[in-house]
């Protein structure tokens, strides 16, 4: 019996390294063909995907005329029910997230502290998730980021055994430590992915699909974040965004 075991074990491990190296296989004939499919055309600086992306999106000039954004959706959590959720971006970095328009309670971020506000009062958060809420912008953190110190790394190609796909993957290093890989269609040059490294929840990436144009400019409608086994995955549903409308001078606040 042992002896079965043993030589199961055997067969179980081999059957994993084959598999293991079909599926290696598999995303390096994915890079390969994008490799001979736009030859010189590929691009292997951070700087050019960065450049490539914002003008997928619409370009610099667009992207800065956006002074403030309102988008309006719903977080469908599979098993759970919607939640809805309205979100308020002003240029540079003003975020705030809350449920309704009426409400009193919201997640507030002046890009360099988040606070939970209510009507008890004022409490900052310090937690990964809220650090993360600091780097919430309208450019997606693209333009002028060097004057901001984020570094961005260019990493290369990645494929993945599931999809007969290839994306430019970036890394992505904030100055208060907070690292993320970025993942960018080759062809369109848009954003598809950031997978959050540095957080707690490393396998907890998030997903944009369904680009559509507003004021001049591409905006990811859904957004997917597949979570490890802590939770289960949900979309957030853009319903409507709103541009350059004023929030008033103390929305922020």
């Amino acid at each position: 019996m042992k002896k079965l075991i043993l030589v199961a074990g055997f067969l179980l491990a081999a059957a994993l390294i084959v598999g293991a190296q079909q599926a290696e296989s598999i995303s390096q004939n994915n890079i390969n063909k994008v490799k001979e499919r736009l030859g010189d055309k590929l691009l292997t600086t951070a700087d050019a995907v960065i450049a490539r992306h914002v003008e997928a999106i619409g370009g610099r000039e667009a992207i800065l005329a956006v002074k403030t954004m309102m988008v309006k959706g719903r977080n469908a959590r599979f098993g759970t029910g919607d939640i809805p959720v309205l979100r308020y971006h002003q240029q540079p970095n003003f975020f705030r997230a809350m449920r309704s328009p009426e409400d009193k309670s919201y997640t507030l971020s002046d890009g360099e502290k988040t606070w939970s506000v209510s009507p008890a009062g004022r409490r900052e958060l310090t937690e990964w998730w809220a650090k993360s809420m600091r780097h919430e912008r309208i450019d997606g953190n693209f333009i002028d980021y060097k004057n901001q110190e984020i570094a961005y790394e260019y990493v290369g190609l990645e494929a993945f055994e599931t999809e007969p796909f290839a994306y430019y993957h970036l890394r992505r290093a904030y100055p208060d430590k907070v690292i993320e890989d970025l993942y960018f269609d080759v062809d369109s040059g848009l954003l598809h992915g950031i997978w959050p490294t540095s957080s707690p929840r490393k396998d907890s990436p998030m997903f944009y699909y369904d680009y559509r144009e507003v004021g001049g400019v591409l905006f990811p409608h859904i957004w997917m974040r597949v979570h490890d086994k802590t939770a289960p995955p949900h979309l957030f549903i853009v319903e409507e965004v709103k541009i350059n409308e004023d929030f008033g001078k103390d929305f922020f606040k």
